[in-house]
């Protein structure tokens, strides 16, 4: 049986110029968006998002139109008591097409609700910090949100 428990909510903010269209490759359809800030808040995790990680996320399309992005990212967290904590994950994001004009507007994205969209990601964390260790045994599923200025994401610990 797979259970949950909620871990914190991460704010991340993203460069104004995010993202940053590589476009279609030979092997893929990059996307780079770089982390500038954020917050974490909650009861058993507190801190900031520190500004240089990023997405390397690449965008595809299915047969209805609707928007498929793999997400890619890689950041580095610092606790309000100063541990340092490597993040990465990956995940999924489906925008159907009737929302993906409104989901690209930073000035209008918030009036969309969140059920709209799938936003999906799976998350590993790597600390040195002793009093953080127990993070380097889980693996945490999370829910995120586009907001004006990047993401949102509701973080749970997968016992």
């Amino acid at each position: 049986m797979l259970e949950s428990r909620a871990m914190c909510t991460v704010s991340i903010e993203l460069e104004d110029e995010a993202p940053i269209v590589i476009g279609p490759s030979p092997w893929r359809n990059r996307r780079v968006s770089h982390i500038v800030g954020g917050t974490i808040a909650g009861e058993r995790l507190t801190g900031r998002v520190m500004s240089g990680g990023g997405d390397w996320s690449e965008l595809g399309m299915d047969d209805n139109g609707d928007a498929l992005t793999l997400l890619d990212v890689r950041s580095l967290w610092k606790t309000d008591d100063g541990a340092l904590i490597y993040v990465a994950y990956q995940g999924r994001l489906v925008i159907p097409k009737d929302v993906l004009g409104i989901f690209r507007e930073p000035e209008k994205v918030e009036e969309l609700p969140a059920d709209r969209y799938y936003f999906r990601i799976a998350a590993t964390f790597e600390t040195a910090d002793p009093r953080y260790v127990r993070l380097n045994r889980i693996v945490a599923a999370g829910v995120g949100r586009r907001t004006a200025k990047g993401v949102d994401y509701d973080i749970f610990e997968l016992a």
